[in-house]
């Protein structure tokens, strides 16, 4: 059963349910359906921090996502990198795939996307221009494992990574556990491959930073995408460059959020956002939609 909620009056889409796609999986906010030789991916407007799922969500989350995700897919489509982007409009997956049944779903629009199936590679590929959020005792305490960082001053957060971005991937699982390039080389099963995840990975990063920077006026401090196998080749997947996955500067993600668990002894715990917290939630995520001219 879908399942609408309010909060302040406003729609909040926690749970889908399309009776006539066979279910592919559910994830903290994504839930995905098959469709022929496609994926159906809907973000719903749950909001995940610490690996915990909310009890309430964030008034269109799931759109303002969808909307950062194509535009930044469509993007990298014209630079010529492999993306399992098809559309994110709704009549036309329903003329691509003859599911027309789809067009009877009001709920899907904003929040959907169309994309090409692909196998999984399980890994997070994780990219830092500067230091945060783990980065910060992982270089204190001496834990770091990927390639040395160039820093100047002292180690703290927002510390600029001269040679970045640096790539420190994790493992994909529910902890996203951090590994080193020759852990991800056992991982993926073929150190070639595994170069080529990390090469392409790093050529994104700075594709996208130089572009947000010269033309939006906004840096990416950090994030992740992930990869898949399409046709034996690589094949961006998931999200890319959003709210959810990436930092930006200014800050115009779930920082704050994360923030306020911290401050308010909630780390760790899945709560009922106040109202006024969900809306300032929204209002970030809808201020980096603005800054991408993309609402």
């Amino acid at each position: 059963m879908v399942r609408i909620e309010k909060v302040s009056g406003r729609d909040v889409l926690m749970e889908s349910e399309i009776p006539f796609l066979k279910v592919f999986k559910k994830g903290k906010v994504r839930e995905v359906y098959e469709l022929g030789d496609y994926l159906l991916i809907i973000a719903t407007d749950r909001l995940s921090a610490f690996d915990v799922v909310m009890k309430s969500g964030i008034p269109h989350k799931g759109i303002y996502l969808t909307k950062q995700s194509s535009f930044w897919f469509k993007f990298l489509n014209q630079k010529g990198y492999l993306t399992h982007f098809v559309t994110d409009d709704i009549a036309e997956m329903a003329k691509l795939t003859g599911e027309k049944r789809l067009l009877d779903l009001p709920w899907l629009k904003g929040r959907t996307m169309l994309g090409k199936k692909a196998e999984l590679v399980p890994v997070e590929a994780v990219c830092r221009f500067r230091v945060f959020g783990s980065a910060v005792p992982a270089l204190k305490e001496k834990k770091w494992i990927w390639d040395a960082p160039e820093i100047d001053g002292e180690i703290k957060e927002g510390a600029l990574i001269k040679n970045g971005p640096l790539f420190t991937p994790t493992e994909k699982s529910e902890t996203d556990d951090k590994i080193s390039f020759d852990q991800m080389v056992t991982i993926v099963g073929d150190k070639t491959r595994a170069e080529e995840i990390k090469n392409k990975t790093l050529e994104i990063f700075k594709l996208v930073n130089d572009h947000a920077q010269k033309t939006f006026g906004f840096e990416i401090a950090d994030g992740k995408i992930e990869w898949g196998l399409h046709g034996g080749k690589l094949m961006l997947i998931d999200e890319t460059f959003t709210s959810d996955s990436a930092r930006f500067m200014p800050d115009k993600s779930k920082e704050f959020f994360r923030s306020w668990l911290k401050d308010n002894n909630l780390k760790g715990q899945a709560v009922a956002l106040p109202d006024d917290i969900a809306l300032a939630v929204a209002d970030l995520y809808a201020s980096q939609c603005r800054s991408m001219r993309v609402l």
